[in-house]
């Protein structure tokens, strides 16, 4: 059994990331955690003098409770796989803290979360939080573009700097879910500044990846995301798989961008694994 992590802020952003989540994992055993937390800033005088004669749960989060409750009820009617069980939680931590404790809780396996490059402070969910979420959250995390349509995904370009280990753990999770999905694997080495050292990628992708579909190609002295911008121009890719690490792909890829160009560069869903 599979568990997974949705966030939702109840937005159309957050309802078509758990639609691609559920249909993405259609054919898996899933616990679906459906999380909502609830914005500190947002306590307000009226709040608390309601706390005066009503306790602070009932004032506060009661109706945002029972939204996600609803939420909960839809996707269990609507589910078309009895494997799937749905379950709410509503926190009000810090953001980050918040999704650290589920995460350990829960023991979950994927984390998704919906991304509409806004850059508004009032964002919690799909903004500039789900860049932290991909930066500091050490678990496989899903990230659904706003305008992303479900369709089987049926193309993979996975991103690999200089630093990214081919040998390691993170690397093999992308692979193996690509290989789940029946995903053709497009593995791209970028060296930026030029290559230095032993070239060893092909001799394991061989050894290691004889039943995965996949294809090679190293690209030396071109920017990281030039080289992503050009490759997705002439291929047809349905998903990107990354390797964050501190100072990885992920930064450089948006190295010039701001949180709006972001989104007009993020179409598509990005696969995300830590070392």
């Amino acid at each position: 059994m599979k568990n997974v992590l949705i966030l939702t802020d109840f937005s159309t952003c957050a309802q078509n990331a758990i639609h691609y989540a559920l249909h993405f994992l259609k054919d898996e055993a899933c616990c679906f955690y459906i999380m909502h937390v609830h914005k500190s800033g947002s306590f307000t005088m009226d709040d608390l003098m309601a706390s005066a004669t009503a306790n602070v749960y009932e004032s506060v989060f009661k109706a945002e409770n029972d939204r996600l409750e609803k939420l909960i009820d839809s996707l269990e009617q609507t589910s078309e796989n009895d494997a799937h069980k749905f379950y709410s939680i509503l926190d009000y931590d810090s953001f980050l803290q918040a999704i650290y404790r589920i995460i350990e809780e829960k023991k979950i396996d994927i984390l998704v979360a919906g991304y509409n490059g806004v850059s508004n402070v009032e964002e919690i969910v799909f903004g500039s939080h789900t860049l932290s979420i991909v930066r500091k959250i050490n678990c496989k995390t899903l990230v659904v573009p706003e305008n992303a349509t479900f369709h089987n995904p049926k193309t993979m370009l996975l991103l690999l700097d200089a630093k990214d280990d081919i040998q390691g753990k993170a690397f093999e999770n992308l692979i193996h879910t690509a290989k789940n999905h029946d995903m053709h694997v497009h593995v791209l080495r970028v060296y930026e500044k030029g290559y230095k050292g032993d070239r060893y990628d092909e001799s394991y992708l061989m050894k290691h990846c004889k039943d995965v579909n996949y294809t090679y190609h190293v690209i030396e002295n071109v920017p990281l995301d030039y080289v992503k911008s050009c490759y997705m121009q002439l291929y047809d890719i349905d998903m990107i798989g990354l390797i964050v690490q501190k100072e990885s792909v992920f930064e450089r890829l948006f190295k010039h961008s701001t949180t709006t160009t972001i989104s007009k560069t993020l179409k598509k869903p990005l696969l995300v694994t830590h070392p």
